[in-house]
Order: C-alpha cells, then structure tokens, then sequence
C-alpha cells in the first residue's frame, strides 16, 4: 500500500489549528481575489473596448510588484508575519471595495481600476515573503512537503474555480457584486487570520540593510537572474490576458470569460 499512501495527499497539517486557519483564510481570500482579478480587465475593456487598455493593467501592476517584493522579505524578517498578513488583506479589501464603489457609478472611471491593481500588486508584493514564511513555524519540519503539496492544491482550485466563479457572478449580478464578493471573502480571512496565535521574527538585519544584502546576493548568482529574467519574460510575453475580454464578448459574453 505504500504506492498509494505517496498518491493520497497528506492531510496531517491541516490537524494543527493554526496552519488549518491560515489555509482557510487563503483559501476565502484567494477564491475572491481571483474574482477581482477577471473582473477588471472586463470592466477595462466595458468602458474601452481597447485590448491595448486592458494589457496596460499588466503594466500598472507589474512595477509596483517589482518595488514591493525585496522590502517585502526584509518585513518578513523584522515583523510579526501574521500582523504583516492581516494588515495587507485589509488594504486589499479596502481596494475591492473601491472598485465596488466605482462600478456603482453611472461612468465609472478607468483611473480607477489602475490605480486598484497597482496597489493590489504592491500589497501583494509585501505580503508573500510574510505568507511563505508562516508555514515552516505552523507545522512540523517532517510536514514540510505535506503542508506545500496542500497549498499548491489550494492555489490550483482557486485559481479554477475562482474565475469560473467570477463569470458566473458578473454576468447574473453584475460588476458590483463581484468586487463585493472579493470584500466579504477578505472579511473571512481576516477573522480567521485573527484567531491564529502571533509569530514573531526571528533576529534578522534592519530592514534597509536586509534589502540591499538580497540585491547584493542576488546580483553574484547568474542563475538566479536567469530564472527570475525567464519569469519576467513569461509574465509579460507569455500571457494574453487582455485579449480574453475581448474574446468572451465574442463567444458568449462574461459567463464565458473565467473558464477562458
């Protein structure tokens, strides 16, 4: 039975309450971020009818995600990782419910949907060294590759079913709704998040100085700055999201557009 115990995923790290609370919380949040993520290129190319519009979000967010993601990891090392997370899900919720907020009005504003996936990205940027570090102090060092195997299938449904979700509600209630869905998903993550005990850095270098030791590793190891230039490359090239609105218009409209 051995090859069928390595073909089960192991479920023992959801046993420890505070790992189970933090993939709970993940895992609202992401199915409702996700939501948010189909609903703005749509909304973009509803008032532009401009793929060129909607391919500039991927612009907006890529710069500030570039500028947040080192002093993202510094802030891992120097703070509680769990305060970093609850105070970058609550910015991100008051994002979505700006957008909501401006889907409600009769001309909406395209400034607005930029300025929100530029922030989005930026709290994203500042959140993921915290998040990726919280696993490691929740389970035990032999549950390691269980609780990753249980992210990694967390991360594959949501981003799944999270956009067959947005579809479904932008196109039965319209954008508003959406954006408000994402805002309540981030409400869940946050009461759970808030019952998860703190988990305090361990000694790390100040913040500045943790940063520039990071650019300084990273510019001595060449295959580090292949790997990351190969992702760059992909993410920009290798992703034709701004024609997906544009297509779902064409074959069946917004209940088509998350499957895409």
């Amino acid at each position: 039975m051995g090859w069928l115990r390595q073909a089960v995923v192991d479920l023992r790290p959801l046993r420890r309450r505070e790992f189970r609370l933090l993939f709970g919380a993940q895992a609202v949040s992401l199915a409702g971020s996700q939501v948010t993520y189909v609903a703005i290129p749509y909304q973009a190319w509803r008032l532009t009818r401009s793929p060129l519009a909607v391919g500039l979000l991927g612009l907006a967010e890529l710069l500030p995600l570039l500028a947040t993601a080192l002093p993202g990891g510094a802030l891992a090392d120097a703070r509680d990782r769990r305060r970093t997370v609850q105070a970058t899900e609550l910015g991100l919720a008051a994002l979505a419910a700006a957008l909501a907020g401006n889907a409600l009005l009769a001309r909406p504003h395209l400034w607005v949907l930029y300025a929100a996936a530029a922030g989005a990205a930026a709290l994203q940027g500042l959140q993921r060294p915290s998040l990726d570090a919280l696993p490691p102090r929740l389970v035990a060092r032999e549950e390691l590759p269980a609780a990753a195997a249980l992210e990694g299938l967390r991360g594959s449904l949501g981003m799944v079913a999270g956009p067959a979700l947005a579809g479904l509600l932008v196109a039965a209630a319209g954008l508003p709704a959406a954006y408000t869905v994402d805002v309540a998903s981030f409400g869940c993550s946050l009461l759970l998040l808030s019952r998860m005990r703190a988990v305090p850095p361990p000694e790390a270098l100040p913040g500045p100085r943790a940063v520039r030791e990071g650019l300084r590793y990273a510019r001595g190891r060449p295959e580090l700055l292949g790997t990351y230039l190969v992702d760059l490359v992909a993410m920009v090239f290798g992703m034709p999201l701004a024609l997906f609105p544009a297509m779902a218009d064409r074959y069946g409209g917004a209940g088509v557009l998350g499957v895409e």
